[in-house]
């Protein structure tokens, strides 16, 4: 029972919680409401008279109902035409019954019929692709054209059709040469140890490295080429994927060297460059949106009855020369639930867990301001629900939560003519509720537990056990307490830009800096409630396991603290035809994590280029980065990288003869970048340390014991970065008037002195060898986009298509002698996965007794064993018999992006899909009774829970077309990684759909609002995949220890997005 002082501190935190909710929502009226009684006078009017008979006037508007300047507007079927002025004013001769037809760059097309010659209000929504001349670029933008580099990015739209508590949710299938799997939905919030964040909703970019950066992306691993990307927010370094997509401006992947040199040490992996909104001039546009759906797991297993489990666990004991321990009356009580107390018969999926949950969102973005000082707000609240059922008599929540608070705010003032100053603060506040034990844990046992072995509650309505079953799965799920986590960051950046063009004409200067400051904290308080065995011989309860009292602890699991800044001189001037660009950049990059040592980057490097006409481009950039924990005399290195364009459209043999090719152009780079990596394998590894051993020795009179001082592992003082010689070659073609678009690109990115320990060294020394710049590896393949946007009338429509195929191969590893050549690691890819080749199942019990048995296995093979291939003969199954198994082809990933816009109706769907994938689908719920090894007595106590797809194991009925092996409880030989449990991971999904309607700007308007959308969209709508029974991406699995993820979530969400 909670304590009266736990219980009035709960209610009091939940009455501040609560409180904390109602205000971040009046604050949010109250905006509106402001807003509302100032913007009515802003709102546009028709039906005003023409003055001229046969001249249309009118006014061309944005979705905020904002002038747009520089439409074109013209008479179909005629060359008349008019450009609306800075107030989106046009006049145009136009006769009654015309149509006119305004366009504008990345918006949609807009045709209207002239019906009488009244005034028009003519409104053009957003394309949902954009294709702006300006884009983004590592510190900087860049005019599209002038880009050497290999570049994809998407915008706004196409990323907040998605719903999702990670904008990374909208990243599967839409940028070319990112690999996204997603191994979670819901993030990793658990039972937290002092000072590790693993289950707080973070984790850390790199496992196993002491200080690093933290990320709150638990639920999607992304490669670029193979690399994990560095993330980069509006110039800094910080992996936060919980940004609000409506306050994200672009997403872009830079996959090669010249575009990520800047980075230097750091330069290999590739990065994410996320850019959120900058602030607009003009009048307050001012968004809110409200969403709301629910989740339905995917991916949920059928647990078999207890009759069925009963039966086949029985199977099991005989197949290992036991004898059953359930009779056939016991089969039938489980089967006709005549004793539901002795012979229960639950589904722990269906008691314990929903079939849908919520999730809600709630966001409101600002920008205005005037050509002096502009700003920008961003809000967000988003709340996520879990799919563990509660209890009404519990005063607590004991079910998964995720509740977010989040502001972005930036200010940008002109200061003088020549000085401006960029302020941006991002705050948030995450709150995480967990059930005991945490929710990976808590499925874990909801996986394993057999759904006959103890009942729920027993009779008297205490929690069942066992002797073995100690700890009650009812009373883990809804009555033993809860852990409530929170993570707070705070992120400051001040920009300042200094234009020299009076000194020296395109010159500037910038001076940028940040703080951020991020610590997570738990609160657990969880508990063990006593668990009773019934007896039905002495009619008596016993009492099993080991109670425990609610707990009260507070922990800090782990605070960082960040800072950059950079100071960079920038030149960009036109001679003529002649375009003369150039950057001078320092900066220092310093992260504390916790009480441990800083970790500082440093990058000094010299950025120049040239372009003629437009036509003819050449850049390069070096740049001397360094990290200090490498050895003093060793810390920095020298990168660099280069790269050459050709604008061939502008070329008088194309643009003479080929009217309809738009632009045209080829581009190479090559760099040698670097991969700071050594965090993940020492800490100051360049020096010798020393630590106590058990060892000891008495000295002196009194006999005192002194404990002898060894080394540690064994330094390396020459230990460096990994480097890597990356060569990119591309094309981006525009044809038929910018309708449609052509990107294609082939990498070859040569790694070498990658760290890892030597596999032919025998340690003869007495301690193992460390970490050395021995290994190569390569990346290489190709990636093609195809976009093509136009319009039938007002029927605005788009498609976008890409396809990556990327391969790898292991140029060298220091690996020991092998027997046969088909054993090698070197030569192969590098996500080769080795194991055993099975050749199917034993058919008979001669054919089992004459096969190789797996090494140190004590127990004799049986009709239904798994049979391995003995590669050298030898007669055992060890390491020597590992071979590659599973598909090694070449990984080909692919997405596709279609829709249209019709008179405000809207839709979009992404396609996105995975080819040459395997999984490994060994867990609990492939193969039952998975690691009993006779844990639980002799004979066996149950354990496992069976699944329907064990029926079809192997049996002397079944054995021609069994799909498992037989029956086990104990031995090792079926549970080896072997090529029987590699399947298909391939599949196609049906990744999001939105449907969407814009109320029409004559309704609105008299609303005093400048524009209403409703919206329906959803998530993981549809999948096909290889292996049946189970999602491809979020499955268990024994990969790394039993891994039992939150299930992937079909989300339906709808909501209204309204405009002023």
């Amino acid at each position: 029972m909670q304590p009266n002082y736990l219980r009035q501190q709960f209610k009091s935190d939940s009455m501040l919680y609560c409180y904390l909710k109602k205000c971040f929502t009046g604050i949010i009226v109250l905006m509106l409401a402001l807003v509302n009684t100032t913007y009515a006078s802003f709102q546009d009017t028709t039906a005003v008279k023409a003055s001229t008979p046969g001249v249309i006037t009118g006014k061309v508007i944005d979705q905020y109902a904002h002038p747009v300047k520089g439409a074109k507007v013209m008479v179909k079927g005629t060359t008349v035409n008019a450009i609306t002025d800075d107030e989106g004013q046009f006049s145009i001769n136009a006769p009654v019954n015309s149509v006119l037809v305004v366009t504008y760059p990345n918006l949609t097309v807009n045709e209207v019929k002239v019906l009488n010659d009244k005034e028009l209000t003519i409104r053009l929504l957003d394309n949902y692709i954009q294709q702006p001349d300006v884009v983004d670029v590592l510190y900087g933008t860049k005019r599209s054209s002038e880009v050497l580099g290999s570049v994809s990015t998407i915008y706004t739209n196409q990323l907040r059709t998605t719903p999702g508590s990670l904008y990374t949710y909208a990243l599967p299938g839409q940028l070319a040469g990112l690999y996204t799997n997603q191994i979670s939905n819901f993030a990793n919030i658990g039972v937290p140890s002092a000072l590790s964040v693993a289950e707080f909703g973070l984790q850390f970019v790199q496992s196993g490295s002491r200080n690093v950066s933290l990320t709150d992306n638990t639920e999607f691993q992304l490669r670029l080429r193979g690399q994990t990307p560095i993330t980069v927010i509006d110039g800094v370094q910080r992996e936060i994927s919980s940004l609000d997509p409506e306050s994200i401006e672009s997403v872009s992947v830079l996959k090669d060297a010249l575009s990520t040199i800047l980075l230097g040490i750091n330069s290999s992996k590739g990065i994410l460059l996320v850019t959120t909104k900058k602030p607009l001039a003009g009048r307050p546009r001012i968004n809110f949106t409200a969403q709301t759906g629910f989740m339905q797991s995917l991916g949920m297993p059928n647990p078999l009855p207890a009759y069925q489990s009963a039966f086949l666990y029985n199977e099991a004991l005989q197949n290992e020369g036991l004898s059953p321990i359930y009779t056939a009356q016991d089969i039938d009580a489980f089967r006709n639930n005549s004793d539901p107390y002795g012979h229960p018969n639950q589904n722990w999926f269906d008691m314990l867990l929903n079939k849908n949950s919520r999730m809600t969102n709630y966001k409101l973005n600002v920008t205005g301001g005037s050509n002096v000082a502009r700003y920008s707000v961003s809000l967000s609240y988003f709340n996520q629900g879990g799919i563990f059922k509660m209890v009404d008599s519990i005063p607590y929540s004991t079910n998964a939560n995720l509740d977010r608070y989040m502001i972005n705010s930036n200010i940008n003032v002109n200061v003088t003519k020549n000085v401006t100053v960029e302020l941006q603060v991002f705050g948030r506040v995450q709150r995480g509720n967990a059930p005991y034990n945490g929710i990976n844990n808590l499925l874990a046992n909801i996986y394993r537990t057999p759904n006959y072995i103890y009942p729920a509650l027993n009779q008297n309505n205490t929690f069942g056990g066992t002797s073995q079953w100690t700890n009650n799965l009812l009373s883990q799920a809804q009555y033993s307490g809860y852990t409530n986590t929170v993570s707070n960051d705070i992120l400051t950046n001040l920009d300042i830009n200094y234009n020299l063009d009076n000194t020296i004409k395109g010159l500037s200067a910038k001076l940028k800096g940040n703080i951020a400051f991020q610590s997570t904290d738990a609160m657990d308080r969880t508990l063990v409630n006593q668990t009773y065995l019934f007896s039905a011989e002495d009619n008596k309860y016993s009492t099993v396991g080991n109670p425990s009292a609610q707990r009260n602890s507070f922990i800090t699991a782990s605070t960082a603290r960040f800072s950059f800044w950079q100071a960079s001189l920038n030149y960009n001037r036109q001679f003529g035809k002649h375009n003369v660009s150039g950057s001078l950049l320092y900066d220092n990059r310093s992260i504390v994590s916790n009480f441990d040592l800083s970790a500082v980057t440093q990058n000094r490097a010299l950025k120049a280029g040239y372009n003629y006409e437009g036509k003819y481009f050449i850049e390069a950039a070096g740049n001397i980065s360094g990290y200090n924990r490498y050895n003093p005399e060793n810390q920095n290195g020298f990168f660099y990288a280069g790269g050459l364009g050709w604008q061939m459209a502008k070329e008088n043999f194309i643009k003479d003869n080929f009217s309809w090719i738009n632009s045209w152009k080829w581009r190479a780079t090559f760099g040698r970048t670097g991969d700071n990596t050594v965090d993940r394998y020492s800490y100051y590894g360049f020096r010798q340390t020393y630590g106590s051993s058990l060892d000891s020795y008495m000295v002196g009179l009194n006999h005192a014991q002194v404990f002898v001082q060894v080394e540690d592992a064994l330094s390396n003082p020459n230990m460096s970065w990994e480097k890597a010689d990356k060569f990119d070659v591309g094309t981006d073609i525009s044809l038929f008037n910018d309708h449609f678009q052509v990107t294609a690109d082939y990498y070859r990115d040569n790694y070498f002195d990658l760290l890892m320990q030597r596999g032919r060294s025998i340690a003869l020394i007495g301690t193992g060898y460390p970490a050395e710049n021995i290994g190569k590896a390569r990346y290489e393949g190709g990636e093609l986009t195809l976009t093509y946007q136009g319009n039938n009338g007002n029927f605005n429509y788009f498609i976008s298509a890409n396809g990556s195929v990327q391969a790898s191969k292991w140029i060298f590893i220091d690996e020991l002698s092998t027997p046969t050549e088909g054993m090698r690691r070197t030569g192969r890819p590098v996500t080769t996965t080795f194991g055993y080749e099975a050749q199917g199942l034993y058919q008979t019990a001669e054919e089992a007794a004459a096969g190789a048995r797996v090494r140190n296995e004590n127990r004799p093979l049986q009709a239904g064993d798994i049979k391995y291939k003995d590669q050298n003969g030898d007669g055992f199954i060890d390491q020597f018999d590992a071979v590659p198994i599973g598909n090694n082809k070449p990984l080909i990933f692919y997405g596709t992006t279609l829709g249209f816009n019709y008179k405000g109706f809207s839709a979009s769907v992404i396609l996105q899909g995975v080819v040459n994938r395997d999984i490994n689908v060994l867990s609990q719920v492939t193969y039952p009774f998975l690691g009993t090894n006779f844990g639980f007595g002799v004979p066996a106590q149950p354990y496992g829970q069976p699944y329907e797809n064990i029926l079809n194991r192997w049996t002397p009925e079944t054995a021609a077309s069994a799909t498992s092996p037989r029956l086990a409880l104990g031995g090792t030989n079926n549970y080896q990684s072997s090529s029987y449990w590699m399947k298909s991971g391939d599949y196609f999904r049906i990744k999001n759909a939105e449907i969407g309607y814009d109320l029409p700007y004559t309704w609105v308007k008299k609303l005093s609002v400048a524009g209403i959308r409703v919206f329906v969209n959803g998530e993981n709508l549809f999948t096909q995949g290889g292996y049946q029974g189970m999602d491809p991406e979020v499955f268990p699995n024994n990969t790394g220890g039993q891994n039992y993820p939150y299930f992937i979530q079909r989300v339906i969400n709808t909501g209204v997005s309204v405009k002023l």
